[in-house]
């Protein structure tokens, strides 16, 4: 894939991610229908589903192998490395 491929299709994903979950947001506050704010949080898991495996498909299947490496990485820590 080339670079630009890959930021459209990383921008499309955290697009849909931030929208599902914007609709869950205003779902929640903007009526009382349990049976719609169950459809929104479908819509939104399926959505976050997508940026996972979007991440795990532009990024490399290693980035997930190596999560604990990477965990350390960014967040400083000295844990266990497996």
């Amino acid at each position: 894939m080339t670079g630009t491929i890959r930021k459209g299709v990383l921008v499309l994903a955290i697009l849909a991610f931030a929208a599902g979950w914007t609709g869950v947001v205003f779902t929640y506050f903007a009526t009382d229908s349990i049976a719609a704010f169950t459809v929104a949080v479908t819509v939104a898991a399926l959505a976050t589903e997508g940026l996972v495996w979007a991440l795990a498909i532009v990024g490399g299947w290693t980035l997930f192998a190596n999560r604990q490496r990477l965990w350390n990485r960014i967040f400083g820590g000295a844990g266990e490395t497996r």
